[in-house]
């Protein structure tokens, strides 16, 4: 995220302090939608910005979000983002490389950490990091699994019957059990040793990742 963007969500973070609480579930909403289309992030803050202004306006004149907006949220959303600039292909890419080395930096750490657990309380204590095929097969796992997720949310952001949220939330509960599952299933039976080198090395690797993910991450912006 470039320094124009912080900037611009900074300022829409405490606008949007402004709303009511009656009008802040809708709102909330249409951000979230807003989250998951192929506008770039400045783009997305720009819009925002624009859905405060005028649902403060509103409040101004007593009219709810519902009078403002008149009810139709998605298709006004949709509306902007037809006539707004799309993301390119390559930005697109660069975002989806950005997400996959946060979680591949944010998931090392803590094999990171287990691993220096385990060498701490070993009796050879050789400070060597340790990768199966069943660590290999998770990270591709939740990386793969956090994005549709992501995209997920963001598509049915307007879900707006109870029993259709209690749904989701019992698919995506559901959906996390299996994974975990999967997950402990992986990391107790496919055991294969993949890669073996110091804790030292592997650290510079995940702050290398952090790196480049902040290089790209301003750059997509």
């Amino acid at each position: 995220m470039n320094k124009l963007t912080k900037e611009l969500l900074k300022k829409n973070n405490t606008r949007e302090k402004a709303i009511f609480k009656s009008n802040n579930d809708i709102y909330t909403n249409m951000i979230v939608y807003l989250r998951g289309s192929d506008l770039t992030e400045y783009d997305q803050e720009v819009v925002r910005a624009d859905i405060i202004e005028l649902i403060l306006d509103g409040q101004q004149r007593g009219d709810d979000i519902q009078k403002v907006m008149g009810g139709q949220y998605k298709e006004i959303c949709d509306e902007i983002i037809e006539v707004m600039p799309k993301k390119t292909k390559k930005e697109v890419t660069l975002e989806y490389v950005v997400i996959s080395l946060n979680a591949l930096w944010i998931l090392g750490v803590i094999a990171l950490v287990k691993n220096l657990i385990t060498n701490v309380i070993s009796e050879e204590n050789q400070m060597v990091f340790v990768l199966t095929l069943g660590d290999m097969i998770n990270v591709a796992v939740i990386i793969f699994v956090a994005n549709i997720i992501i995209w997920y949310v963001t598509q049915t952001a307007f879900e707006a019957r109870a029993d259709k949220k209690i749904l989701t939330y019992l698919k995506i509960w559901f959906i996390a059990t299996v994974i975990f599952g999967a997950i402990i299933f992986n990391s107790i039976y496919i055991d294969m040793v993949v890669v073996s080198i110091s804790l030292w090395l592997i650290a510079v690797i995940l702050l290398l990742i952090f790196i480049t993910g902040k290089m790209i991450s301003k750059k997509v912006s």
